[in-house]
């Protein structure tokens, strides 16, 4: 059950000890790593610190809140499966949380039921992205790290993984979402291009084309 989970990494963010603790114990046995957090600031640096896979997170937690936490996250990791998990049901909170693009809005107590929707939807929402379309004939299997284009297969890093997956999704990855790739510190101009044109090695000629001062993209007519 929920097989999807078993090689993903959460982040639960929740100051109630007793709430964190008990849902923690519940849940952590899905993924294969899951870490938490009691205040804002700690989850968002336990979150730069650590490859996370899907962000569970309260609104009103102190030092920063759950919106001003997602808010940042989403600068650089804009298809992060996020999920909120609050009391609140204050219209501003959900009309905000709604253009921070969440997976789920739940509102507690959490109940067996609210919990197994909330991992049937995680399960599905990553069985969906495990096999991503590039272009025809190119497709990238993001559990295997793999990209299969005209027949012919190529193993992909981490970076290149999470570049194609950007460009899979939304056609076009800018220039922060690549630099934020570089999770050991800032790339030099020449680290980039020597990744483009490693990666470019393993693609269909002209897939990928860059548009200066924006990134990187696909065009929407090939294939």
């Amino acid at each position: 059950m929920y097989d999807s989970l078993k090689d993903k990494t959460a982040l639960y963010i929740e100051d109630e000890v007793d709430v964190l603790q008990n849902i923690s114990e519940l849940l952590s046995h899905f993924f294969k790593t899951f870490y938490t957090a009691s205040d804002g600031e700690t989850g968002y640096q336990t979150f730069l610190e650590h490859e996370i896979d899907v962000l569970l997170v309260d609104i009103e937690l102190p030092k920063m809140n759950g919106i001003e936490l997602i808010k940042k996250i989403r600068e650089t990791h804009k298809e992060l499966p996020v999920v909120v998990i609050s009391a609140y049901t204050n219209t501003d909170y959900l009309l905000e949380s709604i253009e921070l693009n969440l997976d789920k809005y739940i509102v507690k107590p959490l109940t067996s039921r609210k919990i197994h929707l909330l991992l049937e939807t995680l399960n599905n929402d990553f069985l969906e992205d495990n096999v991503l379309e590039l272009d025809r004939d190119v497709f990238i299997y993001t559990n295997e790290s793999l990209l299969r284009a005209n027949g012919t297969e190529h193993a992909l890093t981490r970076k290149e993984l999470k570049f194609l997956t950007v460009i899979a999704r939304r056609g076009i990855i800018t220039y922060d979402e690549i630099i934020a790739l570089w999770e050991e510190g800032m790339p030099t101009e020449n680290a980039i291009r020597s990744f483009i044109k490693h990666l470019r090695k393993k693609l269909p000629d002209d897939l990928i084309k860059n548009r200066n001062t924006i990134g990187y993209y696909k065009e929407r007519d090939r294939g």
